[in-house]
């Protein structure tokens, strides 16, 4: 009797933990993670849509590829990253959201990213970059 009881713990431990772990890894794209990491506007561009909605530092508004990219690269210019840390990932429907921490040498920020797709064709459709403040 005993065993049993004991059969659908030890299936649960031994056959559904190890696969909620697996899913439990990050799905944010690493050529997106590459960009991020190092800096790499034009990288970061090639997945933004013809137009996209982008917030820096509290000024934000719907920037064509082009003027999205130029106003990213200066950005990374002041601020070169040294690490690009997801910290929340989510989905609804045809939509992913990841939230990440970006540190430089001056300040760390934090992005929040909506995209969708699949990993084979990607678009960026907001980016919001705001300041951490660490008072």
């Amino acid at each position: 009797m005993n065993l049993i009881l004991k059969t659908p713990i030890l299936f649960i431990l031994f056959f559904l933990l190890p696969s909620w772990s697996i899913k439990s890894q990050s799905d944010f794209p690493d050529e997106l993670k590459k960009a991020f990491n190092t800096g790499n506007s034009e990288q970061l561009a090639g997945y933004f849509g013809e137009n996209i909605e982008l917030m820096l530092l509290d000024k934000g508004d719907v920037y064509s590829k082009a003027q999205a990219q130029l106003i990213i690269s200066n950005f990374f210019n002041t601020h070169i990253p040294q690490s690009f840390i997801i910290e929340s990932e989510s989905s609804d429907e045809n939509t992913y959201y990841a939230v990440a921490l970006l540190e430089t040498p001056k300040n760390n920020f934090r992005i929040f990213i909506a995209y969708r797709g699949s990993k084979k064709k990607l678009i960026i459709n907001q980016l919001v970059i705001s300041e951490i403040n660490e008072d």
